[in-house]
Parts: C-alpha cells; structure tokens; sequence
C-alpha cells in the first residue's frame, strides 16, 4: 500500500529539514518527498501537524514472556507516545532467553525493539546470584565469551551495566566486559548517585580511556539530581573535548522509580541521603499511592522486595538543566508490572517533554527537541532510524503541538497522551488518535558488524 503524507511541516534533524514537504511511502520505505501534492492507496492530511521521524526511546525495561508470548503492556504505552523504536536491557537487566525474544518480536510487534547485552544474566549464566561477590579471573572470562557469542549471534547493540544494582562488580570485571561493547555501546547506571555520583561517574570514565566504544550514562536526573548536575555535566564535557565519545540519558520527572528490594536501599540509603521515608511512594502491590514510613519500608523490602517505589527526591532545576544539555538525549526509563503499575514517565515522557520545553517553557526549539528523540539516538546505537530521507524505513510519529499533552500521573500511571495523531511503523498505520490499529507492524532492532 502506497501512503501519501500531505501538507505537513516535515522536521528531519539528521538532514537539517524544517519546512513543509509532502512524503510519499511504499514497500516501508520513505520514496518521495515532494512540495507537490501525492497520491496513495491511504492520503494523510496533516495540516497544522509537525511529521517526524518516530521517536526512538533508547532506554525501556521491556514486558516479560509469560506463557510463550510476550504480555504487551509497556510497549502499548510507547506506541501511544509515539514511539516506534525501543532498546531494552537497560540497567544491567533485562530478558535472559534473548533469541527466544527477538524470535517472538519478528512474528510482529507493536513497535522495533532492539536490545543490549544486560550483564546481569551473564552472572546468572555462571551461576552467581550474590549481588555483593567479587570474582575471580575465570569467571570473568566465563562471561566475557558468552556474553560475545550472544551479542554476536543476535545482533545486540552493545552492553549495559547496572552497577548499583550489582555492587560487587569491580573495576576489572566492568573493564573486562565492556570490551564487549566495541563498536557498539557500553550503557551504565553509575554505583553511586547523590554526593557521590563525581566518583561514580570517573569510573566509568575509565572505559572511555581503554575502549573503543560510546559511554551512555543511564537517566541522570536520578543520579546527579540532587544539587550535583552542573559539576555532572561540566565533566561529561571536559571528556567529550578530550576524546571520550560518551552521552547521557534523562526522563523529564524529577522523581525515580525502582524496586524497593533493589541495592538501591541498601546501607541506609534514605538516611544517608537525608532524605524522609515519606518521600518514598509506593507504585505497586496492595500498598499502592500509600507513602512510606520507616516500618512499612523494611516490611516491603523483607515480604515484598519486587514492590516498585517512586522516589519524589530530584531537584527540579537540576532536571531541566539535564534535558537541555547538548550532550543529553530523552528516555522514558519506562518500567511497568504485569498489571500496569509503576511510574507515569512510561506513558508520558515524550509527550510531556515537547509540551514543558518546546510549547511551554520555549526553553527548546521543535527541531532540538525532535533531535533529542530522533536522530541522535539513531547515531548513538548505529542503526538505520531516526531520519526521514530518501530510503529511510519508514517509521513517522504525527502530532499536533498545540494538543500535546501527558495525562499519566502517579495515581494513574497508565493514561495515554493527547496530540499524537498518527504513528507509522515500517510504512504500516500502526495508531490513530489513540487507537491501535496495528499490534504487528514491528520488527527486531539487530546490529550485526
């Protein structure tokens, strides 16, 4: 089916386009763009819409497989965002049986995903379930060759790290294994946040040194968002300036959300932060929208460690000084239940981040604010998206800036966004107004080098 795209104002960041062009699709591919009026099968009148490359989320938790088939939740929620690619194993977790995922994605999907490396299952893989164990040469190496079979067999774009999560990797167990992100990229959530996050993040830096990869530090606003970002983001530019390729990412809420299990909370976290239990509202389970006390927290932490938290701790100014930053692009983070509970950035980041900073606040331009969704992360993960030339696979978000607008909320984390008109997703109509017309329009996201 041929689809013609009329009367846009067409924003392309990669090819610096900002103007009013007609595009014509076919066969999944952008073939024509034309101040001429196109004929298709399926005409699209876009007056008064901005037309963009679909919005690339580079940081999701993705819906696990429950009874041999993925249960669609999350990725519902980014397709109603306008997302059409999404990169999962964040944080050092994610899907164990990563063949058997990218297998069920290609029978059809609501949106392309693509996944890095989560270290976590290579310490699974060997049989290590003691977050707090250092090990040894052999073990490292154990995981270092399986982890490269992996990547290598399925494409996988890099590999992340979730270094608080697994406080005992040490500095020649990350080294070892981000060797594994050569040519790719090497994502991390950083061992410490708050007062600590400088040296957490000068680990990391030392990768940079040793190998040839892209550094992406993982949601900033919940690391350096407590007074520490402009120091954060001062060095992440001296770094830049002396060679390190490296980039952050950051959802614009100035509140986390993790398990209340996690390491996180470990060693007195909330204490030695100065921070108030109440601060600590509970996303999941029957507690749900209940904020903590000191004794309801160690309950769920002993009864219930899979509880998700949301964290109200970040400093406002600190996250916008994030999201404006060049060297910053924008993620959901997104993480849900299998009944929908968790943090509402997971169905309204995108959406929230063009109506605060482009509609509202005018801190941005459209055009850098598409970048940030766009084209940057398509050249941060090396694949063929975020660009709507000639040939470009043709995933397109539609919206209207003047109805933009998140309605997720931390007592409903699930509500959909308004303004996004049209979603396409390799050249199929895969939303309309909030209805999903097609649940099987994407497909793996590989990188095969």
């Amino acid at each position: 089916m041929r689809i013609a795209i009329n009367n846009g104002h067409l924003i392309d960041p990669k090819n610096n386009i900002s103007e009013k062009f007609n595009i014509g699709i076919e066969n999944g591919k952008v073939v024509e763009l034309s101040k001429d009026i196109l004929t298709g099968d399926k005409v699209i009148y876009a007056n008064g819409l901005y037309v963009t490359p679909g919005f690339i989320d580079m940081h999701v938790h993705e819906d696990r497989i429950i009874d041999g088939n993925i249960r669609i939740n999350i990725f519902e929620k980014l397709l109603k965002m306008g997302v059409t690619s999404a990169i999962g194993g964040n944080c050092g977790i994610g899907i164990e049986n990563i063949n058997e995922y990218l297998k069920l994605v290609d029978f059809g999907f609501p949106i392309n995903y693509g996944t890095l490396l989560p270290h976590e299952i290579l310490r699974k893989h060997i049989n290590i379930h003691d977050r707090y164990a250092n090990l040894d040469n052999k073990n490292i190496e154990q995981m270092y060759h399986f982890g490269k079979n992996l990547i290598k067999e399925n494409g996988l774009l890099g590999i992340s790290f979730g270094i608080e999560y697994i406080p005992g990797i040490d500095f020649n167990e990350l080294m070892t294994l981000a060797r594994l992100g050569k040519n790719r990229v090497v994502s991390a959530h950083l061992r410490e946040d708050g007062e600590n996050v400088l040296n957490s993040l000068g680990e990391l830096l030392e990768i940079g040194r040793f190998n040839d990869t892209h550094l992406q530090i993982s949601h900033i606003g919940s690391m350096a968002g407590y007074g520490q970002m402009n120091k954060f983001l001062n060095e992440i530019e001296n770094k830049k300036e002396q060679g390190v390729k490296i980039m952050c990412d950051c959802y614009p809420y100035k509140a986390f959300s993790t398990l209340i299990g996690s390491a996180v909370f470990d060693n007195n976290y909330i204490e030695n932060h100065n921070f108030s239990y109440e601060q600590l509202q509970i996303a999941s389970g029957p507690l749900k929208g209940n904020l903590c006390t000191k004794e309801i927290f160690e309950q769920l932490r002993k009864t219930a460690p899979e509880t998700l938290v949301v964290g109200h701790m970040m400093l406002e100014k600190d996250i916008d000084m994030a999201i404006l930053n060049r060297n910053t692009i924008v993620v959901s983070d997104g993480i849900l239940t299998e009944t929908g509970e968790g943090h509402p950035r997971a169905a309204g980041t995108f959406p929230k981040f063009l109506k605060e900073y482009v509609k509202e606040k005018k801190l941005l331009s459209i055009e850098e604010a598409i970048e940030k969704i766009t084209s940057t992360p398509a050249k941060i993960l090396g694949i063929n998206k975020g660009s709507l030339e000639i040939g470009a696979d043709a995933n397109i978000t539609i919206f209207s800036l003047d109805e933009i607008e998140d309605q997720a909320t931390f007592e409903n984390t699930s509500l959909p966004p308004k303004g996004i008109k049209y979603v396409i997703i390799n050249g199929e109509i895969a939303l309309i107004d909030n209805e999903i017309l097609s649940f099987n329009s994407g497909k793996s996201i590989r990188k095969y080098l």
